[in-house]
């Protein structure tokens, strides 16, 4: 009976230990949460216009300057076809973009949305965060 007692409470101590443990070589789970590495990239559309993206090893890929989505349409259809991300993503030491910094100011935008309560067209600012990741290799 003591011998399991003994067994258990090592066993515990053992795990608190463990987990307590953190490898900042690599990008592992820590508590739950993943450290994500990103990197500058290109995309080209079908005629050949090349874009900045920012390419994350979670698969995910963010424009990299948002105003491109606004001001051009085959651009606008790629993001559309490739499942790119218009806003910046989120940047955090432990549980999110590691490699990556705020640049600066946000950039601005105007663009037209439709109000769903009237139908009317509305000109709306919307300001992105400008993010800065290290060139892909």
């Amino acid at each position: 009976m003591i011998y399991k007692f003994l067994k258990f409470l090592f066993l515990s101590c053992l795990t608190l230990i463990w987990g307590g443990c953190e490898n900042k070589d690599t990008p592992v789970a820590a508590y739950g949460c993943f450290a994500i590495q990103c990197y500058n990239d290109t995309m080209i559309t079908q005629s050949g216009k090349t874009f900045d993206i920012i390419d994350c090893n979670n698969d995910i890929k963010y424009l990299r300057h948002p105003g491109l989505y606004y001001s051009d349409p085959e651009i606008k259809q790629q993001i559309f076809r490739k499942n790119l991300n218009i806003e910046a993503p989120y940047i955090d030491g432990a549980c999110g973009i590691t490699n990556c910094k705020y640049s600066g100011p946000d950039i601005c935008y105007e663009h037209t949305v439709i109000k769903l309560s009237t139908g009317a067209e509305e000109q709306v600012q919307e300001c992105l965060p400008v993010i800065e990741c290290p060139e892909k290799r």
